[in-house]
């Protein structure tokens, strides 16, 4: 749902760059700003020829709307407003947040679990059992300092509540990863991709790529390249992050105060089919089309490519 319009590859990380702020107990400020709600398509990566009949792993269409099985309601139609099967941008305004630095790590989750009781990161099919399920309250040897994956939409909600904050709306995220409107960012770092300032992966199968270092997750803040234009790290690669809205399929769904055409501080029905992701994952490959990096999952799902941040409205205690 939210990405900026293109931007000029000419501009780099120095030129767009803020002076981060220091974190305070893992969080960073953003300051509030305008961004874009809605899908931009940017052109591939400069050196990239994308393979033919290649998966682009791009985001769902937002079409008519679907019954319980998921297929088109009858005589239904797409809304006003779409392009290309997706909602045109719509600009709104985001007020001053703190986020977390990095992605939630799994030593972190371990706490949350110890404390609650609450179910461990578990998925009872072969894939998981190599590396991936939890043993109650025990993560994989040597993944503590890596994100917490396994989770799904409810599991990170839940965490981010034990811990007294919550899940990024989309534009929150949207703004922390980009910064503001203007700039027309389209990388967390600046306009020029640099494969060694994220963990990806290639769009060529099996899509697995260790040429950043990693072939699965790496350890959070692995890529000081990466940083954001708050300082934040992760934001494109290692794990996909959950945000705390749900893919619309009309403006008019979305929920926040109106002011002079203007939405302020947006955000969703915390209830639907699909909720947005934002940023891709080790096994994703930004390189065809950086604007595909925001996506849509069942929010019951977990998998191993899935994982999240936390933000809070006021400032954490130090």
């Amino acid at each position: 749902m939210v990405l900026f319009l293109g931007c000029s590859s000419q501009n780099d990380s120095s030129q767009l760059q803020e002076e981060p702020s220091a974190a305070v107990n893992g969080m960073l400020p953003v300051p509030g700003g305008e961004v874009l709600l809605g899908v931009i398509e940017h052109p591939p990566a400069a050196g990239f020829t994308p393979p033919q009949n290649a998966n682009f792993h791009g985001p769902p269409p937002q079409g008519p709307p679907l019954d319980a099985n998921g297929r088109p309601l009858k005589n239904s139609v797409a809304k006003k407003g779409l392009h290309n099967g997706h909602l045109d941008p719509l600009r709104v305004l985001v007020s001053s947040f703190w986020m977390d630095a990095t992605e939630v790590t799994r030593e972190a989750y371990a706490v949350f679990l110890q404390e609650t009781g609450y179910r461990p990161p578990y998925v009872d099919e072969d894939w998981a059992r190599d590396g991936w399920n939890w043993s109650g309250t025990a993560f994989p040897d040597g993944t503590g300092n890596h994100p917490v994956v396994l989770v799904n939409w409810y599991d990170a909600r839940s965490y981010c509540t034990w811990a007294s904050k919550r899940l990024p709306t989309e534009a929150e995220w949207q703004l922390a990863a980009l910064g503001p409107a203007d700039r027309e960012q389209i990388y967390p770092w600046g306009n020029t991709y640099d494969p060694m300032a994220l963990n990806h992966g290639m769009v060529e199968p099996p899509n697995f790529d260790d040429s950043d270092g990693y072939l699965m997750t790496s350890p959070a803040g692995a890529f000081p390249a990466g940083a954001g234009p708050y300082g934040h790290l992760d934001l494109f690669g290692n794990a996909w992050e959950y945000t705390a809205d749900f893919r619309l399929k009309n403006w008019d769904d979305l929920l926040g105060e109106r002011r002079d055409g203007m939405v302020i501080d947006p955000h969703t029905a915390p209830i639907g089919h699909y909720v947005s992701v934002r940023g891709g994952s080790y096994f994703f490959d930004l390189r065809p089309n950086p604007g595909s990096e925001r996506n849509a999952f069942l929010p019951e799902l977990r998998r191993k490519t899935s994982g999240f941040r936390c933000v809070s409205s006021e400032a954490p205690e130090p």
